[in-house]
């Protein structure tokens, strides 16, 4: 079983259930990649457990695809909410600096039914 779980459409659930392996890096990579292929707007939903992280190595891959796919992102991807278990996690996981390195809008919530709530605004919102 993977690391990393992807569900749904057009509003997509992506779980971190433990620490990734390389090899989920790159079929995450590839499974974001399809998203993004599919040239429909969609928002996504992230939730990571504790200790749940890539290798240095992943995370470089990782910064590369997504500057490679930067500007099909800020086209497809209507925003990213992250499901946190504090609200400092969130302020570190939706930093200020993140939002603007990113093409699309960002928020952190504590509660499941406002990242649904925003993940279907987003979409909505044209």
């Amino acid at each position: 079983m993977s690391a990393i779980q992807m569900m749904g459409w057009p509003i997509v659930s992506v779980s971190f259930n433990y620490p990734a392996t390389d090899q989920d890096a790159l079929v995450w990579m590839r499974e974001l990649s399809a998203l993004l292929a599919k040239q429909q707007r969609f928002s996504l939903i992230m939730q990571a457990k504790p200790n749940s992280k890539f290798s240095p190595a992943a995370r470089r891959e990782l910064g590369l695809w997504f500057k490679d796919n930067r500007q099909q992102l800020g086209i497809y991807c209507c925003g990213v909410v992250r499901l946190v278990h504090s609200t400092a996690e969130g302020e570190r996981m939706v930093s200020d600096k993140m939002q603007k390195a990113m093409p699309f809008p960002m928020k952190a919530t504590l509660d499941w039914k406002e990242a649904r709530d925003w993940a279907v605004a987003q979409i909505n919102d044209i």
